[in-house]
């Protein structure tokens, strides 16, 4: 337990660059398995960060129980089990490499093409920024924002496929740096409304919220109960999310982007 413990205490920061969980595990104690999926000091590395994060505020009670959420509560720390897992699409960008522009961003921006990019390739770059502008739209559900790319040609929006994963981090990261600011939508059920607030927390002079506000819930109510989940928005203190919360305890029902669909466009018609 000593190892493990003096090993946490040498977690990388997330804000930094990423370290794939095997070297990691060389680094601290010599034997790259030492925090393997299933072995018993792995599971203690992984109770401590749950631990930590409950301390925080930042999760619930309880382990990860499904490969995503294991991999989300390791890349909050700035590790990663797999670089090819973890990915972000993206459309409207362009790169720079150690070698000047990335040719392969730059034909899609061109081409005005989708990329899925991997966290490995994602950690190649210097600069990430839009083709136009310093505005970028970010989506949670890969539908609405499919929907989104083929109604606004060339502008750059970017799809989480529901939670963060340690590729969006990244993304969002070189973003930010290049002096972007983020337009988030996302659903307005307690995972989408906990999805912004741990956005605004980690840019809060960057962050927009796009269409999560009452007057789109009011649109966009469907009729699925989410009592059993409002739990989930205990640690939201952005005003215009504790707002919206609110209403979603008080009615109980989540609203769906699906419902937004053509406001968002419009609202990118504006821009462009």
């Amino acid at each position: 337990m000593t190892t493990v413990w003096r090993a946490f205490q040498r977690i990388p920061s997330a804000a930094d660059k990423f370290e794939r969980l095997p070297l990691f595990a060389q680094s601290t104690t010599g034997n790259p398995h030492y925090f393997d999926n299933g072995s018993f000091t792995g599971k203690l590395l992984i109770n401590c960060m749950s631990v930590d994060q409950q301390l925080k505020g930042l999760r619930e009670s309880g382990m990860p129980t499904v490969t995503e959420e294991l991999n989300e509560l390791l890349s909050s720390y700035g590790l990663m089990r797999d670089d090819l897992w973890s990915f972000v699409s993206c459309r409207g960008f362009l790169s720079e490499g150690e070698l000047g522009i990335h040719p392969v961003w730059q034909g899609a921006a061109e081409m005005d093409t989708v990329l899925n990019v991997p966290i490995k390739e994602l950690l190649k770059l210097k600069r990430v920024w839009p083709v136009k502008g310093k505005k970028v739209w970010i989506l949670e559900n890969s539908s609405v924002c499919s929907t989104i790319v083929d109604e606004v040609p060339g502008a750059p929006v970017i799809c989480t496929h529901g939670q963060f994963r340690a590729a969006s981090w990244v993304l969002l990261n070189l973003l930010v740096e290049s002096g972007c600011y983020l337009y988030y939508s996302g659903d307005l059920d307690p995972e989408g409304i906990t999805m912004a607030q741990r956005l605004k927390d980690r840019f809060p002079d960057r962050v927009i919220f796009w269409r999560m506000d009452t007057a789109s819930y009011e649109v966009s109510i469907s009729d699925e109960d989410i009592s059993s989940r409002l739990s989930k928005m205990q640690n939201i203190t952005s005003p215009e999310l504790v707002e919206v919360a609110t209403v979603l305890i008080e009615r109980q029902k989540a609203g769906y982007q699906e419902g937004l669909v053509n406001r968002l466009i419009e609202d990118i018609r504006r821009e462009y």
